[in-house]
């Protein structure tokens, strides 16, 4: 689903403390609204021991407290909750009601009696995401909290499920370990969701957009996307909306998420680097984080690192042919399935074309594969060496390699990615917090968060990985105002402790290393950071499973 909309306010919201501050708020507004109100909640989990934090005029109480409140003072109150196999996300629903029995049991008594639900009941849906034909273990992945009350109608988007573990100060410490984000949005954007949800209220596989898209408004332009592949016709609108994005990239691209390992935005990444944009990717610290074993990822994320960084290098060692400058280069490019087999390749610096913005040659790599995908074609799910789209992103990194032709040679050499080495790039590094002193301890990077050139920026569920663009059930609002995404982007680097000027982010990092303070720092990752043993279960386990990643 994509659908252009727009919003009349957007209100960025850094980390779980200020994020379950702004739900209960909203909770608390509706419960004195009362009858007539609505509370409309779909999320991947949700806890309902969560204690919510204190609010104006309100002391702090549970989930379950809060929902069965605003019920009691007559809100209609309905809550989706994926259906997982995950016992952490399986919660029942007379958990909400067990703090007044009385009412519980008043509740189904009228059920029995009038076969409906009371007015300002709780009602709950468990949602059976029907992935399953292309993987057994995909889920509905959302994060939504839609709220109407007499006043007004309120979105909360991002990457929060409603638990414990997604609290966090700003300030991050061994104690405030998890780093995410979300937005506050009014407007038509609440029309446009609140149709996605009814929806998947109703039971419709795949949701379909409101029939009426509307920008008249004015405001804030907004797109809301979407993935799902529970129709016909896979629908993969997040990673179209993404790549296309990446593409018309020209100063830089910034991304915060726990991992990055989509085939095609790395791609796109890669076509950008060479293009001269600059890549700063945020994730978790893969030796460091507080969550444990990181090797799953880091096992694919090591090919990727390469990848983008060869698309700015300046020197590189190549396990065949030693050091190799790009100074002494004619042509370069990144490929797939050996340089004889591939017919596909990211041209990389020096090569002549790709001086020039835009690239074709990238473009119609980058746009081929993609089309594929969006189209919704799974065929090539089954095939283990397809050059195009194998259904283990893992093998597909693996597979690939760098081809490059000296001025002065007549011949070109080809070596694969795990064999390229020490490579010196200009133009990108990926980036972790660091809480130093404290092993293991590090921030966990959990949002979900893209900004493009200071004109726009996702928000939203979907990670940026292949799982997410693949299979899960995501969505993502797109924001296209400058002034909101230059705010949210200085307000981000500014939580980093890191320079607003872009430029300036590499140098910043190194400066950090070794750093002492007991404070969290940003660092730049090395190709030593995401190492993985070739006997690490998780690694393997992750690369056999293909979606685990």
């Amino acid at each position: 689903m994509r659908v252009d909309t727009s919003c009349d306010t957007a209100n960025f919201i850094l980390d779980g403390d200020k994020f379950f501050l702004e739900l209960h708020r909203h909770i608390c507004k509706a419960e004195k609204d009362g009858k007539g109100a609505t509370i409309r909640l779909a999320y991947w989990k949700a806890d309902p021991a969560l204690k919510l934090p204190a609010v104006e005029g309100v002391a702090q109480r549970t989930l379950a407290q809060a929902l069965s409140s605003a019920a009691k003072a007559g809100v209609k109150v309905q809550v989706i909750l994926w259906n997982g196999w995950k016992s952490e996300c399986f919660v029942p629903h007379h958990h909400f009601w067990r703090e007044d029995w009385t009412a519980w049991l008043d509740k189904w008594k009228h059920l029995l009696t009038e076969w409906a639900f009371p007015a300002g009941s709780l009602e709950f849906k468990y949602h059976s995401y029907a992935g399953t034909t292309l993987h057994p273990f995909t889920s509905l992945h959302i994060k939504i909290a839609l709220f109407k009350t007499s006043a007004s109608e309120d979105l909360l988007l991002g990457g929060m499920n409603l638990g414990e573990d997604y609290k966090s100060s700003t300030t991050h410490d061994a104690a405030n370990h998890w780093h995410d984000a979300a937005v506050h949005l009014k407007g038509d954007i609440h029309r446009v969701v609140g149709h996605y949800w009814s929806e998947l209220w109703a039971g419709k596989t795949p949701p379909a957009a409101p029939i009426t898209p509307d920008r008249s408004g004015g405001g804030k332009a907004v797109t809301f996307v979407t993935t799902d592949i529970q129709g016909k016709k896979a629908e993969r609108d997040i990673r179209k909306e993404l790549v296309g994005h990446i593409q018309m990239a020209r100063e830089f691209v910034y991304m915060e998420n726990q991992a990055l390992t989509d085939p095609c935005i790395i791609d796109a990444l890669v076509a950008a680097a060479a293009r001269g944009v600059r890549i700063i990717l945020m994730v978790p610290h893969p030796k460091e984080t507080v969550l444990g074993d990181y090797s799953g990822y880091a096992y694919v994320m090591n090919f990727a690192f390469r990848a983008i960084a060869m698309a700015g290098m300046t020197s590189f060692t190549s396990k065949s042919a030693g050091k190799v400058k790009a100074s002494d280069i004619k042509d370069c490019s990144l490929r797939y399935e050996g340089w004889v087999l591939s017919g596909r390749s990211l041209l990389l610096p020096p090569s002549p074309q790709v001086q020039k913005m835009g690239c074709l040659e990238n473009d119609t790599y980058i746009t081929d594969l993609e089309k594929r995908l969006h189209a919704g074609d799974d065929s090539l799910m089954q095939s283990w060496k397809h050059p195009n789209l194998p259904f283990r992103p893992a093998s597909q990194f693996m597979n690939r390699g760098v081809h490059w032709k000296l001025k002065t040679a007549w011949m070109g050499t080809w070596e694969y990615l795990e064999n390229i080495t020490a490579i010196e790039s200009e133009s990108f590094s990926m980036y972790s917090p660091l809480l130093n002193g404290a092993k293991g301890k590090s921030p966990y990077v959990h949002s979900k968060v893209a900004i493009v050139d200071d004109k726009l920026a996702f928000i939203g569920s979907s990670n940026w990985t292949y799982r997410s663009m693949q299979f899960d059930a995501e969505v993502s609002a797109v924001i296209q105002d400058g002034a909101f995404v230059k705010a949210m982007r200085e307000e981000i680097f500014e939580h980093w402790g890191m320079p607003k000027n872009v430029s300036q982010w590499r140098a910043a990092a190194e400066q950090n290393v070794g750093k002492t303070d007991g404070k969290v720092n940003i660092v730049p990752l090395t190709l030593a950071d995401l190492a993985v043993s070739y006997t690490s279960l998780t690694a393997w386990g992750s690369w056999a499973a293909g979606n685990m990643i």
